[in-house]
């Protein structure tokens, strides 16, 4: 039979750099495909010709073939398929290691094959590259790519390798080799996204010269039905984050063997994956049960509790695996993350102040909740430090520049907080003027009314018809006393818009200050025109007019301001004051008899003035 040779190669990406991916040299594949014949096919039948095994193999030696025990836990017949298109039927099953889901078959007669060269696993590490060499539909499959991590199943027994290589079913039982062109291991597909290598030690351990069984009479099992096959399963999805899959293995497994923690651990943590926070409450609490001081458990348990909002009880869970030893840097950020929504801010600071210097792989989320945990417990200086510290990490988060910006200027240190908003409207120029705003306001408050004025005229620039900056303009110049400024800039205001009552009245003032009454009086009137229920602007009106001593005009503008307002001393007194100018001393005692409930000062000063 004539094959075909196809290469899949699976490229890597790290942030630093790309692995070639012929990174056993530029004649690897061509060096594997040379092996193609210690490469053979399997299909296996139950008692009822049903397929009941598919896959790879690699020869041990003519008529010794290695394979996945899955492939005839249940079968009753089986043949093998070399490279060649030879085939020949399983005589014996000779050897199982049922831990490791591997078996050596033996075949009744031979086929054209060749042993392949077995290395080692000891010299494996993360980046190691590997390649799968396997025969699917008649086709010989080279797949490339990486060794990531070892899979812990069973402490001290059994060890898998976590690859980087796409791997489908038909491909489980090939050999994995180094870039020795060395076989290092097994290729074992479970299910979708269960993919791993079970290493070559493994298949090395089974006894060779062992008869074996008739393989229709050995015992038939469906072995990921098994104890030792769900928990291989079971735990080798949970430890590649497969959860459903190891949730439904492990189910199977729980079963079988009750008393066992470990395996509840695994639930609880796959539930919790798939937010199904009662199951993975209940497997954490099993657990718990049979190992009451579990480290894992309790914080998984925890950490169930922080999603069903027990915040106090989770705290108090939490608190107690990490007095077991638990190593998880993450619980300290969940357990302060418990004592913020408790709003115990001083607690929660304790905790992520541990959790950063933990040395966390991504720290940055772990300051920016210490320097929120600070500023809610008002300890502006932490959170101030906490804040800079975010900023090494992520200098373009808006968050922690905005925040530290409203510290800098709560604490004072105008001059930082303002370099924090700019830098706020580099990073985000959409909301310049919102931030132009806040230094406003910060100046204002601080009575800093020049510093305020250089991101008065920016917002200006930004949009020349806003009423709202260039009146804000006019009033940072009224507050400095520049009169001259003032006024023109409020005038400006109202040529972009005429009806800007706030303008009106505060030109008002600016013109009363620099004794400009007449143009007050009309400034004012303008505003009661606008603004007809505010009693101020009646009264300011009435004391420009009064100012100017024509007090027969005052006389409406502050009747109506002490209509509006018949509580307000000063408008009381400056209305008598009108009447008194105006010869209606009568009118006055009346106002007189009013003020003596409300400013007994006022009063005695007004009686006094009437004849």
């Amino acid at each position: 039979m004539k094959k075909c040779y196809h290469f899949f190669l699976v490229i890597v990406f790290f942030s630093v750099l790309t692995v070639p991916l012929s990174v056993q040299g530029q004649s690897s594949e061509e060096t594997l495909s040379k092996y193609a014949n210690g490469v053979v096919t399997i299909l296996a039948w139950d008692n009822n010709r049903n397929k009941v095994g598919e896959g790879c193999g690699l020869v041990l030696a003519d008529n010794l073939i290695a394979i996945p025990y899955h492939f005839v836990s249940q079968a009753t017949e089986a043949e093998i398929t070399s490279s060649s298109g030879k085939r020949s039927k399983v005589e014996a099953l000779v050897a199982v290691d049922r831990l490791s889901d591997l078996a050596l078959v033996r075949l009744k007669g031979k086929l054209d094959v060749k042993p392949l060269p077995f290395g080692g696993t000891d010299h494996l590490t993360t980046g190691s590259p590997l390649a799968v060499l396997a025969e699917v539909n008649g086709q010989i499959i080279i797949t490339s790519g990486e060794m990531q991590d070892w899979l812990e199943i069973i402490k001290d027994k059994l060890k898998l390798m976590s690859t980087s290589m796409s791997l489908e079913k038909p491909t489980s039982g090939a050999p994995i080799f180094d870039d020795k062109n060395e076989v290092v291991g097994i290729a074992l597909v479970i299910d979708s996204g269960v993919k791993c290598g079970v290493p070559i030690e493994s298949l090395l351990t089974l006894n060779r010269s062992e008869r074996g069984l008739d393989l229709k009479s050995a015992s038939k099992e469906v072995y990921f039905d098994t104890a030792e096959g769900s928990y291989l399963a079971g735990k080798t999805a949970c430890l590649l984050n497969e959860p459903a899959a190891a949730i439904r293995y492990f189910e199977k497994y729980v079963k079988l063997k009750p008393d066992e923690a470990e395996p509840y651990l695994c639930l609880g943590r796959c539930y919790y994956q798939l937010n199904d926070f009662a199951n993975s409450y209940n497997s954490y609490n099993r657990a718990l049960q049979i190992k009451p001081d579990d480290a894992q458990g309790l914080y998984g348990l925890g950490l169930n509790l922080i999603r069903q909002k027990n915040f106090k009880e989770a705290t108090e869970i939490l608190e107690k695996a990490l007095a077991r030893g638990l190593k998880a840097k993450e619980a300290l950020f969940e357990l302060a993350s418990a004592y913020e929504e408790l709003k115990v801010y001083d607690q929660a600071a304790v905790y992520y102040q541990k959790y950063v210097q933990s040395e966390p792989e991504h720290p940055w989320n772990g300051w920016f909740k210490l320097a929120q945990a600070y500023q809610k417990n008002n300890e502006v200086e932490k959170a101030i430090e906490a804040y800079r510290q975010a900023l090494k990490l992520r200098p373009e988060d808006i968050n922690s520049n905005y925040n530290l910006a409203l510290l800098l200027a709560a604490s004072r240190q105008y001059t930082e907080a303002e370099q924090a908003y700019k830098k706020l409207i580099e990073l985000n120029p959409r909301d310049s003027v919102f931030y132009y705003n806040q230094i406003i306001q910060m100046y204002d408050q601080a009575g800093l009314y020049e510093n305020a004025l250089e991101a008065v005229k920016k917002i200006i620039e930004l949009n020349p018809k806003s009423e709202v900056a260039v009146y804000n303009l006019g009033i940072m110049y009224f507050k400095l006393n520049r009169l001259e400024e003032a006024a023109k800039t409020l005038n400006d205001c109202l040529a972009l818009n005429n009806e800007y009552t706030s303008a009106w009245y505060n030109l008002g003032l600016v013109y009363s200050k620099m004794n400009r009454h007449k143009e007050a009086a009309e400034a004012f009137k303008k505003y009661t025109e606008l603004a007809p229920e505010d009693p101020s602007g009646w009264l300011n009106s009435g004391l420009e007019y009064m100012l100017l001593k024509n007090f027969e005009q005052a006389l409406p503008h502050l009747e109506r301001a002490v209509k509006l307002k018949p509580d307000d001393p000063m408008a009381q007194y400056n209305l008598a004051i009108t009447y008194i100018n105006l010869n209606d001393n009568y009118s006055a005692r009346e106002v007189l008899k009013v003020l003596q409930q409300l400013d007994r000062n006022l009063a005695d000063r007004l009686s006094r003035l009437i004849k």
